[in-house]
C-alpha cells in the first residue's frame, strides 16, 4: 500500500510511525509547501519520494491512502482533491470549520461513502476502549451524562502548536474543543442544544465552558489553556455507576453500584473495588510504557491501522464522515454562539 502523508509537522510523523508499525511494506511519501521540511521527514522515515503540493504527489505516485496532517484550514480542499482521484482519505481533527466546507466533502464523498475517516484518536485509546466496553455491556446503566475536562497546557520546553492556530476562527480553543465534543458526543448522542461561556485568566481568554443538550444526556465540556499539568478527563454518570477515565494516566475506573445492600456497604465495596482498579491501572501503565504498548499516541495507532484495513477490506471507517460533519457542526454552532454574546443557540438538533 502506498501512503502519502500531507503536512510535514510533528502530527505527521507519528502518522508515518503508526503506518510502518502495522505495515512493513507500506511505501510512504511526504509532501509540504516547506520542502526541506518534507524531506526532513522522508529521511527519518528511510527515506522516498516527497513533494511541496498534494496534486504533483497524486499525479505522480498515486496513492491508496492520503493522510491530511495540516492545519485545520486546508482540510477540506486538500480531503477533496485527494478524493476526487479516488484515493482513500484520513484526515486529522476537525474534518473542516464549517458546515459549507463539509457539505463540498460529502459532495465528493457521494460515490464512495467510505472512503473518508477523521482522527478522532482518543475514542481509541485502550483506557477509552475499555471505557466503551463496559458501557456497551450496561455496567452503568443507562448513561445520564458526559463531562470532559481538557487542560492542554504544555509541559515547561515543550512544543505548542504551530502559528496557524492563532488563524483558526476560535483560535486554539477550534482546535482542541473537537476532541471534547466527540467524547461526549459518542456517549451521549447528537447534540441538539448549545450553551457556552468563556473565562479570561492573565493571559487573555484562557477557559470555555460548554454545556450540550444531547439525545441520550447532557454534556459538561471545558478546555482551558492554563491549567496545569496537562490533563484529559471523562467522566460518565449512568444509572448504576461511574466511570472515570484518565488518558493523561491512562487508566479508566468503573464504579458499580449494587442495587441491593445497605448504603455502607456499598460504598465499602466501591471504595475496595476503586482502590483495586487503580493500583491495577499504574501496573499496567508503568508496563505498558515500558515495553512500548502505551508509548506516544496508541490510539491514533489503533485507528489508522483499523482505517487501512477498511480499506483494504471494503469495510466502513472506524470514524465515518457522518461524525466528523457532526462534530463541525458543533464547534460551528459555539463559536457563533460566542461571538454573538448569546449563552444559548440552537432550538432542536444542531444539523451536520
Amino acid at each position: 500500500m502506498k501512503v502519502a502523508v500531507v503536512g510535514c509537522g510533528r502530527i505527521a510523523q507519528a502518522h508515518a510511525a503508526a503506518v510502518r508499525l502495522f505495515d512493513d511494506d507500506a511505501s510512504l511519501v511526504f509532501c509540504d509547501l516547506d520542502a526541506d521540511a518534507a524531506r526532513r521527514t522522508a529521511a527519518a522515515f528511510g527515506g522516498g519520494p516527497t513533494y511541496r503540493t498534494l496534486d504533483e504527489c497524486l499525479v505522480a505516485e498515486r496513492p491508496d491512502v492520503v493522510h491530511v496532517c495540516t492545519p485545520p484550514d486546508t482540510h477540506a480542499a486538500l480531503a477533496v482533491r485527494a478524493l476526487s482521484a479516488r484515493t482513500a482519505v484520513l484526515v486529522e481533527k476537525p474534518l473542516a470549520l464549517s458546515r459549507a466546507e463539509t457539505a463540498i466533502i460529502a459532495s465528493a464523498l457521494r460515490e464512495r461513502p467510505g472512503a473518508l475517516c477523521i482522527d478522532h484518536n482518543f475514542l481509541f485509546e485502550p483506557c477509552m476502549l475499555t471505557a466503551r466496553g463496559w458501557v456497551n455491556a450496561g455496567r452503568i446503566g443507562h448513561v445520564l451524562a458526559a463531562d470532559v475536562f481538557y487542560g492542554v497546557d504544555p509541559l515547561p520546553g515543550e512544543a505548542g502548536p504551530g502559528v496557524w492556530v492563532h488563524g483558526l476562527p476560535g483560535g486554539r480553543f477550534t482546535d482542541v474543543l473537537p476532541h471534547a465534543i466527540y467524547l461526549a458526543r459518542y456517549f451521549v448522542g447528537d447534540v441538539e442544544r448549545v450553551a457556552a461561556c468563556e473565562g479570561h485568566g492573565a493571559a487573555g481568554r484562557t477557559d470555555l465552558g460548554v454545556t450540550l443538550a444531547c439525545a441520550r444526556g447532557l454534556a459538561s465540556l471545558r478546555v482551558s489553556l492554563a491549567a496545569t499539568p496537562w490533563e484529559l478527563g471523562v467522566v460518565l454518570r449512568g444509572e448504576e455507576g461511574t466511570i472515570r477515565v484518565d488518558l493523561a494516566r491512562q487508566r479508566a475506573v468503573l464504579a458499580h453500584v449494587p442495587r441491593h445492600g445497605s448504603r455502607r456497604v456499598t460504598q465499602l465495596r466501591v471504595a475496595t473495588a476503586t482502590a483495586a482498579q487503580t493500583a491495577l491501572g499504574v501496573v499496567d501503565r508503568v508496563l505498558g510504557k515500558a515495553t512500548g504498548r502505551l508509548r506516544g499516541y496508541p490510539g491514533m495507532r489503533t485507528l489508522i491501522a483499523a482505517f487501512h484495513h477498511s480499506v483494504r477490506d471494503g469495510l466502513p471507517p472506524p470514524v465515518p464522515f457522518q461524525d466528523g460533519a457532526a462534530v463541525v457542526a458543533t464547534l460551528e454552532t459555539i463559536l457563533a454562539c460566542l461571538r454573538a454574546g448569546k449563552t444559548v443557540a440552537g432550538a432542536r438538533r444542531v444539523p451536520a
